[in-house]
């Protein structure tokens, strides 16, 4: 069932819901430039069988949502996190399990922080309470005054030969995003290239403007850390994270679970990514803390 959600400032959010209304809210919140669909359809449906309502969408400026001229209208995590709490609203949620992914876990810990009424359990997949030390080295900026470890070489190798070749046509952005899906990936399993490929092309056939995504990174880099705020959290958390995440190395779970209170972290030999090769682990820990 898909959803089109209203924002205060005018905006479309587009959405789709598996399961029954009546069932166990479950919000995915997923990272940063990507869109909703890259939460898999097998990985919502299996969570929704289980009596659960699984909503999935688009953040602003990807897939059907509504795009943004950042310049005249910026926007930051604050703002992404009240698309989030419209999307709820929509759907007349009252209290939903949060699940965020990578930029997607910066706004599902604002909600807890900021909206704590609508939050049943809070779950953060491959994320941080300080996005500065990526967004610094990233950017080729000074990394080691920071408490959390930047990314890994391979990984800033990567941004490094994209901005020096910046993509040129529609069919080179997506053989980049490929491969930058395949650094990110990490782990001991192999790279799912078929199934990443497929959700790739498919988004790129649903985008408005392939480009606009870019804005998140903006939106991120116009946004503090997170490192006192989450100290704040009170709602059961369960933190999963990759042994072997280039993105955001294990000290960032670390100091998630060691700061929010009431908190577990679950660790697997993936990397940044857990679509497709890790759905079924991922899964499997989000029902059982959800059922616990």
């Amino acid at each position: 069932m898909e959803k089109l959600i209203s924002t205060d400032d005018g905006l479309t959010i587009w959405s789709e819901a598996f399961g029954k209304p009546t069932d166990s809210p479950v919000l995915l919140i997923m990272g940063a430039m990507n869109q909703g669909i890259v939460w898999p359809d097998d990985f919502c449906k299996k969570l929704a069988e289980i009596g659960n309502f699984v909503i999935r969408y688009d953040h602003r400026d990807t897939g059907k949502s509504s795009t943004v001229d950042f310049q005249k209208h910026p926007y930051d995590l604050v703002l992404l996190t009240q698309d989030a709490v419209a999307v709820l609203k929509g759907y007349g949620i009252r209290k939903a399990v949060i699940v965020g992914l990578s930029m997607g876990g910066y706004i599902a810990q604002l909600i807890a922080i900021n909206h704590s009424n609508f939050v049943d359990k809070l779950i953060l997949i491959s994320t941080s309470a300080d996005h500065r030390p990526y967004m610094a080295a990233t950017m080729g900026q000074g990394y080691e005054h920071f408490s959390l470890p930047a990314p890994e070489n391979m990984f800033l190798d990567y941004i490094r030969a994209t901005v020096a070749r910046p993509p040129q046509t529609a069919e080179d952005l997506a053989e980049n995003r490929i491969h930058g899906w395949e650094v990110t990936y990490g782990g001991t399993r192999p790279f799912p290239r078929e199934h990443i490929a497929r959700a790739i092309r498919l988004s790129a056939m649903r985008a408005t403007n392939q480009y606009s995504a870019f804005n998140h990174a903006l939106a991120v880099l116009a946004s503090p850390d997170r490192l006192e705020l989450i100290k704040l959290i009170s709602v059961p958390t369960l933190i999963i994270h990759g042994l072997y995440d280039p993105c955001f190395p294990i000290a960032h779970a670390e100091y998630l679970a060691k700061n929010i209170r009431n908190s577990q972290l679950v660790t697997l030999e993936m990397g940044h990514s857990f679509m497709w090769s890790w759905s079924d682990e991922v899964r499997s820990n989000i029902l059982k803390f959800i059922a616990h």
